[in-house]
């Protein structure tokens, strides 16, 4: 029934794409020493650096960068989203005529622009990849956007694959998630965010109790918001003895993770951890998976 949900919306949505079907499309990133994909891409024929965020729901413009971008337009609408902390971000809503990341283009996307002085020009999320699987290659450092043939031989050589949730809102913005278990014990729903980093396991501190961690015997710091000054989070430091799919195939063990009181989420994480080359395909709800 998902399946046929998500394929509907997406035969009514005004996004488009052109792209070679014949063969897969190469495109070579940068991994920061954080974990993060630093890509090149263009807006509208301005070339940039982005960050590939599978977290970020829409594509988001730096506005020192969405100032040199010729035709972009501004629409009357608007989209509020919220930070994994709970803070609320209101961002107008832009539309651009081209995205192109090396030979891949995608016309007539969502864009949001934020001024925030960080040193990339913004984040390019799922949303030009729904209609079409790509690869996330850390051990080569590649993006490939799939072609039909390219795809059946990611099937056939993968380990393994593992379900994905999606959430798409109005056609707005795009999210993943998936079942994992913490301890064999602990069921949750985890937001799959690359933009997160590696290492970074996140998890909302109401579920400290399951897991018998004592709020007094680990480090704590509060933490203000970038965002909003206003609003703190208290973190809670400590290590977890193992984290896995509901699948048990992809597991880590001994890892550092936080509680944070007020994430929105049960959990939210980066994708690592589940393998060395992991193939998105959001129209079937799932990440072909080789270790």
């Amino acid at each position: 029934m998902h399946k046929i949900i998500i394929t509907l919306i997406i035969l009514i949505s005004t996004l488009s794409y052109a792209q070679n079907q014949n063969e897969p499309i190469i495109i070579p990133f940068d991994l920061t020493p954080n974990g993060h994909i630093l890509i090149t891409a263009k807006v509208n024929n301005v070339e940039g650096k982005f960050i590939f965020d599978t977290g970020a729901g829409m594509n988001l413009l730096l506005k020192k960068f969405a100032d040199k971008i010729p035709n972009l337009e501004k629409t009357h609408h608007f989209h509020t989203g919220h930070r994994a902390t709970g803070e609320a971000i209101m961002t107008d809503i832009w539309n651009a005529k081209l995205l192109e990341i090396g030979e891949f283009k995608f016309e007539k996307d969502l864009y949001s622009v934020y001024d925030l002085d960080i040193p990339i020009d913004g984040l390019i999320s799922l949303t030009p990849f729904i209609e079409t699987p790509i690869t996330i290659d850390f051990k080569n450092k590649q993006l490939i956007v799939e072609s039909k043939k390219s795809l059946n031989n990611r099937i056939k050589e993968s380990d393994f694959e593992m379900p994905i949730k999606v959430h798409y809102d109005k056609e707005i913005t795009i999210g993943i998630a998936a079942d994992i278990k913490l301890n064999d014990t602990l069921s949750l729903l985890v937001n799959l965010d690359s933009g997160a980093g590696f290492g970074v396991y996140r998890f909302n501190s109401r579920y400290m109790e399951n897991l018998n961690i004592d709020t007094l015997k680990v480090k704590t710091e509060i933490r203000k918001s970038m965002f909003n000054p206003e609003h703190s989070n208290t973190f809670y430091f400590t290590k977890v003895d193992k984290l896995s799919n509901a699948e048990d195939t992809s597991e880590i063990k001994n890892f550092n993770a936080q509680f944070i009181t007020g994430l929105i989420h049960e959990g939210i994480m980066g994708i690592d951890w589940i393998g060395e080359i992991i193939t998105i395909d959001i129209m079937n709800m799932r990440l072909i998976v080789k270790k």
